[in-house]
């Protein structure tokens, strides 16, 4: 039995940082679903958030009136913090947690949520859409004109295209996103319920960070971990795994969107891989039921990174070898974290993550 997506609405959190232009192309496809959301907000840290807000109130907001739109500045800089400020004000079924750069395409809301109403015993706890690797505005439309247009895409986008399908192909060669150790030392597993076997889905143990969507009620039991700072690395692991100690993840092979990965208000590649693992540390010393299973898992796999982390720093030619020092950082520095206790930690590395911050700003200015 099909049950109808109208009996199911959704909401769209944003947590942005400094990224005008990228946000509102962000927002553009979001309010162009084939499913209207019934809340699109935005959670901000930028110091001129009040320009952005009246750009988009007196645009999109006019032009889609039938969303509630928010826009709302942030009480800290910090994507975990500010996703659950925007989760607070989202009074939709469904929530969808997207980063900035990452661009829906026009039925990606009404493919997931096809999939959560046909689940109505609520055995699934979050879905992330598939990845593509254009925007929705690459891609020609579908009329007599389509093999036409398609054949003056431009050389650069179809050599990003390329590109993209390489790095994916040395990241399943490498094994590089086996990246977040389980606070259970493994994924639960899960049977696919039988009102869902018909659909296009597959379980997976992980939810992407630019692409989730969750149940209101799975949000109300996790909250994203607020002592992580600005571009909170590993919050996305953190949430999904323990929503997966709730209910199933699957992954929307029909729903589609692309995450540009825009650079702009982004950390460094060196202070991004420092906090990849002290974040991994930190967020274990709250949730690891076994401490020292973990520290051993993250040693090898520290070693591991440290790998392959060069190979790529070398074939993308950075000859500053940041991902790497960024691994050397971590080794030298881990022990600290797992040293002491929650409590402590909540008071402690706070600072200590505005002060790689701050350096990282500096260094970027220097350069």
């Amino acid at each position: 039995m099909s049950h109808s997506t109208k009996t199911v609405h959704w909401a769209l959190v944003i947590p942005t940082y400094k990224r005008e232009a990228v946000l509102q192309r962000c927002l553009y496809f979001a309010a162009r679903q084939t499913l209207q959301a019934k809340e699109i907000i935005v959670v901000d840290a930028s110091p001129d958030w009040a320009q952005t807000r009246e750009q988009v109130m007196q645009t999109l907001a006019v032009q889609y009136p039938g969303i509630d739109w928010q826009y709302v500045q942030a009480k800290r800089a910090s994507s975990a913090a500010q996703r659950n400020q925007g989760i607070a004000l989202a009074t939709a079924d469904i929530v969808f947690l997207i980063d900035d750069d990452s661009f829906m395409y026009s039925d990606c809301a009404e493919e997931v949520l096809r999939i959560y109403v046909q689940d109505t015993a609520h055995q699934v706890a979050g879905i992330m859409p598939n990845l593509e690797a254009l925007p929705p505005d690459s891609q020609p439309p579908s009329n007599e004109n389509a093999e036409h247009l398609n054949a003056h895409l431009n050389l650069s986008t179809q050599l990003k295209l390329i590109q993209v399908k390489l790095r994916g192909w040395a990241k399943r060669l490498i094994k590089d996103d086996d990246i977040f150790i389980p606070y259970d030392l493994s994924f639960p597993k899960y049977t696919l319920p039988e009102t869902l076997k018909e659909m296009a889905v597959h379980p997976v143990p992980m939810i992407h960070g630019a692409r989730m969507s969750y149940r209101r009620e799975i949000l109300e039991e996790v909250r994203f971990e607020e002592t992580l700072a600005r571009y909170a690395v590993n919050e996305d692991n953190d949430v999904c795994y323990r929503a997966s100690r709730l209910g199933m993840l699957l992954q929307a092979l029909k729903a589609r969107i692309c995450h540009e990965q825009t650079s702009g208000g982004r950390l460094t590649r060196l202070t991004t891989t420092v906090l990849w693992g002290l974040n991994q540390a930190v967020l274990h010393r709250f949730h690891s039921v076994d401490i020292d299973q973990f520290k051993k898992r993250f040693v090898k796999l520290l070693w591991q990174r440290l790998l392959t982390q060069t190979i790529k720093d070398v074939l993308d030619r950075r000859w500053t070898l940041p991902s790497t020092r960024g691994i050397v950082f971590v080794l030298r520095h881990y022990q600290e974290i797992l040293s002491k206790t929650p409590d402590e930690l909540r008071a402690w590395y706070p600072q200590f993550q505005h002060t790689l911050i701050s350096r990282d700003e500096q260094d970027k200015v220097k350069g």
